[in-house]
This record gives C-alpha cells, sequence and structure tokens, in this order.
C-alpha cells in the first residue's frame, strides 16, 4: 500500500469517526420528545456554561465576564476560544448549539489526523503505526468490566483521558489535544527551524487561551525530554555539542514558552488579583481518583505500554525517550500538588498508545497473531465507549431534567432575551439559572458549582428565598437588598417552594408552566 493510500484512508477514518460522534446526538434529539434535547450527552452543566460564554462573543464583545456571578466584577481575556465562536455564530446566523458541534466535529477530526502525523513520526514499523492509531480511534478502558462491579474507572468518568470520548464531549478538548501533538510534533520532529519554531509559538499561545492549564504537564514532559537527551550526549561530548545536537529542538520549545508565557502570566495575575476569578479559581477543584481507576481506565494499553518502557530498545531513540518521558511522568503528574489533577489525562492517551503498540510488538513476534490481538484489544475496549455513549441518551429517553428542556422552556429563555434589560440579575433555581446565561444576557445568583463565588452559600441562599414562608414583605425587601431584578418562577423552581413574597412581585410574562416577575421597589 502506498503512502498516500494510507493516507487517504487514515484521512477517512479522522473524518468517519468525528462524524459518528454525532449519531448520539441526533438520536436523543429524536428519544427527548416532546420535550427539547439540551444538546449535551456529557456533563451538561458544563456544557451550558461553553454555550454561556458563546453568547458573550453573540453580544459583540471580547472580554468575559462570569455570568453566573451576582457581582462579575471587570471584564477580562478569558475563554477566547468560545467567545471566538460566538462571534462565529452571529457572523454565520447559526445558532450557538450547532456552531459548537459544528466546532466539536472539526476539532475531533483534526485531532485524529494530527495523531496519525505523531504515529508516524514517532513509530518506524508499518503494524505499530495502524495499531497506535486504531487504538486511538477506538479505544479506551475495561471500565465496562470493573464498573459492573461497583468501582470508579477513569474511562467512565474522565471523558478527556480517552480520545474517542474527548471528540464526543465538547468543542475544546479535541482542539487542545491537537494544538498538544502539534506542539510536541514541531519540537521533536525534524524539518525547517522556522517552520518548527513559527508552530510551537503558535500551539503555545493557543493552548494558553483554549486550555491554559494542558501545558503544565506539556512542558513538564519536554524539559524533561531536553535534558534526559543533553545528559546523555554529555556522556561521550560536551556542552557544545548538547547545543548543538538539542538546537532546533530547544529553540522550538523556546517559541512554544514565549507562544504562552504572556498568556499564563496573564491567568496567574488573574487568579490572584481579581476577586471574582480568584473565588472561582479556589472552587475549581478536579482532584484525581484513586490510582485503581487509572489503572482499569487506561488498560489493557496500560500494561503493553509498560512492556515497553521496560524493554530497553524503546528508549533506544530520541522519540522512544520522549513517548516513555510523556507517558510516565504525565501519569506522575495526575497526583502532584495541583487542583486539576484530572484534566492533566489530556493527551495522555497518545503516548500510551504508541508504548502499546511498540510492546505488542514485543510480546507478539507472529503477524498473524499480532493483527488478531490487536483487533481483540478494540473489541474488549468499545465497550466502556458505548456504555458512556448509551448512558447519555438513556437519561434523555428518561426524561432526566439535566439533560432536556421542559415544553416551552426555550421560548421562555428566549422572552428573556429579548424583553429582559441586559445584565439584569436574576433568581432561578440552580439547574435554570445554569441554562439562562447560555440564551440572554443576565447574572443570576447561582449557575454553576465553580464559576458561582461562594457557590454552596449561593445555592443554600437559592433554596431559603424560595422556600421563604416568614413575613412577604421581609422577603420582598431581601430580594432588593441582594439587587435582583427579575424572578424565574416555573416547573423547577416550583419543586423548591412557594415563597410568600411572591404576590408582591409584578408578573411581566406567561409561559407554559412558568411566570417572570419583576421586582419594583416602590
Amino acid at each position: 500500500m502506498s503512502q498516500k493510500t494510507e493516507q487517504r484512508i487514515a484521512f477517512g477514518l479522522c473524518l468517519l469517526i468525528a462524524l459518528v460522534t454525532v449519531v448520539p446526538y441526533v438520536v436523543a434529539i429524536q428519544a427527548a420528545k416532546p420535550n427539547t434535547f439540551t444538546g449535551f450527552l456529557i456533563n451538561p452543566v458544563d456544557g451550558f456554561s461553553y454555550l454561556a460564554k458563546m453568547h458573550q462573543g453573540v453580544q459583540g464583545g471580547w472580554l468575559f465576564r462570569l455570568p453566573y456571578a451576582p457581582q462579575p466584577g471587570s471584564a477580562v481575556f478569558l475563554y477566547g476560544y468560545y467567545i471566538f465562536l460566538g462571534h462565529l455564530a452571529d457572523f454565520l446566523l447559526v445558532p450557538l448549539i450547532y456552531l459548537f458541534h459544528a466546532a466539536r466535529i472539526l476539532a475531533a477530526a483534526g485531532m485524529f489526523w494530527l495523531g496519525f502525523s505523531f504515529f508516524n513520526t514517532f513509530l518506524s514499523e508499518r503494524f505499530d503505526k495502524w495499531a497506535a492509531f486504531l487504538l486511538s480511534l477506538f479505544g479506551a478502558g475495561l471500565g465496562w468490566i470493573f464498573g459492573l462491579l461497583g468501582m470508579q474507572t477513569s474511562d467512565l468518568s474522565i471523558p478527556e483521558s480517552i480520545p474517542f470520548q474527548t471528540a464526543y464531549t465538547n468543542a475544546h478538548f479535541p482542539f487542545a489535544n491537537l494544538l498538544l501533538l502539534g506542539a510536541v510534533l514541531a519540537v521533536a520532529k525534524e524539518g525547517s527551524l522556522r517552520k518548527r519554531v513559527l508552530t510551537a509559538g503558535l500551539c503555545g499561545f493557543l493552548l494558553a487561551i483554549v486550555l491554559p492549564f494542558s501545558l503544565a504537564s506539556l512542558f513538564v514532559v519536554l524539559i524533561l525530554w531536553l535534558v534526559w537527551e543533553g545528559a546523555i550526549i554529555l556522556r561521550t561530548q560536551d556542552w557544545r555539542a548538547v547545543w548543538k545536537q538539542n538546537r532546533a529542538r530547544s529553540m522550538a520549545f523556546l517559541a512554544l514558552a514565549a507562544g504562552a508565557g504572556p498568556l499564563l502570566l496573564y491567568d496567574f495575575w488573574l487568579t490572584k488579583n481579581h476577586p471574582v476569578i480568584a473565588l472561582w479559581n479556589q472552587q475549581n477543584q478536579t482532584p484525581s481518583p484513586a490510582i485503581s481507576a487509572y489503572l482499569i481506565g487506561y488498560s489493557p494499553v496500560l500494561l503493553f505500554a509498560l512492556v515497553a518502557v521496560i524493554h530497553r530498545d524503546s528508549r533506544s531513540s530520541p522519540q522512544g525517550r520522549l513517548l516513555v518521558t510523556w507517558a510516565v511522568s504525565n501519569f506522575l503528574l495526575l497526583y502532584a500538588p495541583f487542583s486539576l489533577q484530572r484534566r492533566l489525562t489530556l493527551g495522555l492517551y497518545f503516548p500510551l498508545v504508541c508504548l502499546a503498540a511498540l510492546g505488542l510488538h514485543r510480546v507478539i513476534s507472529n503477524p498473524a497473531r499480532r493483527r488478531l490481538a490487536l483487533t481483540a484489544l478494540i473489541v474488549i475496549m468499545i465497550p466502556s465507549n458505548l456504555i458512556v455513549v448509551l448512558t447519555g441518551i438513556d437519561r434523555v429517553k428518561k426524561s432526566d431534567p439535566d439533560f432536556i428542556h421542559w415544553p416551552g422552556e426555550v421560548a421562555d429563555y428566549q422572552y428573556l432575551a429579548t424583553h429582559i434589560p441586559e445584565g439584569s440579575l436574576i433568581l432561578a433555581a440552580p439547574d435554570t439559572g445554569n441554562r439562562l446565561p447560555a440564551f440572554a444576557d443576565v447574572r443570576v445568583l447561582y449557575g454553576h458549582p465553580f464559576e458561582t463565588p461562594d457557590a454552596e452559600q449561593q445555592e443554600a441562599l437559592i433554596t431559603d428565598l424560595f422556600q421563604w414562608n416568614g413575613s412577604s414583605n421581609a422577603g420582598f425587601e431581601r430580594l432588593i437588598s441582594l439587587g435582583v431584578d427579575y424572578v424565574y418562577y416555573g416547573r423547577r423552581e416550583k419543586s423548591i417552594g412557594t415563597p410568600t413574597w411572591l404576590p408582591l412581585c409584578t408578573t411581566v410574562y406567561e409561559g407554559h408552566d412558568v411566570r417572570i416577575l419583576q421586582v419594583i421597589d416602590s
């Protein structure tokens, strides 16, 4: 098979898998009726926060304000990727959720395609390249077996840890993976130094916008690898030889750091000096699960990768040493004293499948048996991806309120977007508060467990307000003191309670099962 034919087949597979991730969403649209599907099958709470950021782009701005904070503070440059997508949606006159998924699909196809280029660069044997590529397209872990026993596994709970689920979940995970691979290739791959430097700088700059914390593991991996390469050269030569042989790699790495550095420093400054962003950052905790969750979630790929790590031949080339450095150091970083530990799983599957392909080659020498073993590996891992997909669809079929809009609910949100003054503060149930900023330029008392400052207190406050059974005047004065402009009172709010202050508010809109009331200070 010629190289061009291989590339065509690989590109077709990349596009096919990216498009296949659309199918569950189409099924969910039909499964949701007579309700309306939200457009999210994994973590809808975060999904609506992405749309809320895109909505700020639709409004014409390039700076970000926390819509889930009653007092968002000054606007800052964050979430530039989603704000850009909002501008693009406004220009193309496309609904936000459609553009969100279009961006997701394009990024997914690009991620898999760059993965194929990565495997071509780091693996020499044709079987190894295709084994790694197919594992990246279809692979997961054995969570589907151990999950039935009640054990937590990363492949069923951390979508960014598995490329297919990365492609399936949102628009920024696959794009960040694409940039990670591009940065590694720019630093490690031979070729035009100017092109490598420009590519590395661009990847660093975009990563600092799209997913800045992913640069933490990337920097550690590349620095350790460059040090390892330098130490090997120093065994037989001097420092001048180290610079000469590592010059291109080092310059590309410095370009990567220069591209990302200013934005990383700006982000760090924000987390220390912006009062609202600082509170948000303190709440943004995603610790790693127990080590067993990763061992199961990355097996059996992890077992074959371990064979390659142990085998001396895998460490005999710069490419092999980079794979080993990436896999080992990134795995250790999952338990570093860092608030976003589990997020560092992003991209780890790519070096693991490279090493797994090498390990499989070491364990099974017979080509036919090796192909059979690869097929068996893929078959026993696919169920984990299927469980993730089917779980989301099942929750839509069961009308799980997290995954659907009740009849008429979207029209109620759109009324807010067109009739309520921009920046109004809305009192709504937590789930409603999570959705409103995705449709309208409003603020809410609570809407996100991380992005609402003092989230637990704010969520408790909402419960107290909707369960208010004291003096109606005292309750109404409480709303005024909080600066509440409007109350959204629908199905979710009614399930919390019927407050005594409700009749003192002025109804401005009645929908299918909702009233929107204005709080007027007389």
